[in-house]
């Protein structure tokens, strides 16, 4: 790949990151355990239980996102960006505009 295609990818990889790494801030709180010893009520509990369900899920979706885009970043300094992991074969371009951070060609990844 280009140097002027790795600047473009690096920089959606680094908006990206700082993306995800302000939701995962925002969105701390949400985890908390739910208080047994709170009088909420019934359903009221069992909401709180369900958004904190959600919110858990949320966060291990972006966290291995993040992980992601940080393997991203580190194979744009070795120099293997754009590259398959699985077969070798140069990633199509417009899959990595869709999703910049994926190690994969679309037939590697079904």
């Amino acid at each position: 790949m280009e140097k002027e295609g790795l600047e473009h990818f690096k920089g959606l990889l680094e908006a990206l990151a700082s993306e995800m790494a302000q939701a995962l801030a925002a969105d701390a709180g949400k985890t908390d355990i739910v208080s047994l010893d709170e009088s909420i009520g019934r359903l009221s509990r069992a909401g709180a239980l369900q958004s904190q369900k959600i919110a858990q899920a949320l966060q291990g979706n972006l966290s291995v996102r993040q992980q992601m885009v940080g393997a991203a970043l580190r194979r744009i300094e070795d120099g293997t960006y754009g590259v398959c992991l699985a077969c070798k074969q140069p990633i199509a371009v417009k899959r990595l505009e869709a999703m910049p951070e994926t190690p994969l060609c679309v037939n590697c990844s079904r």
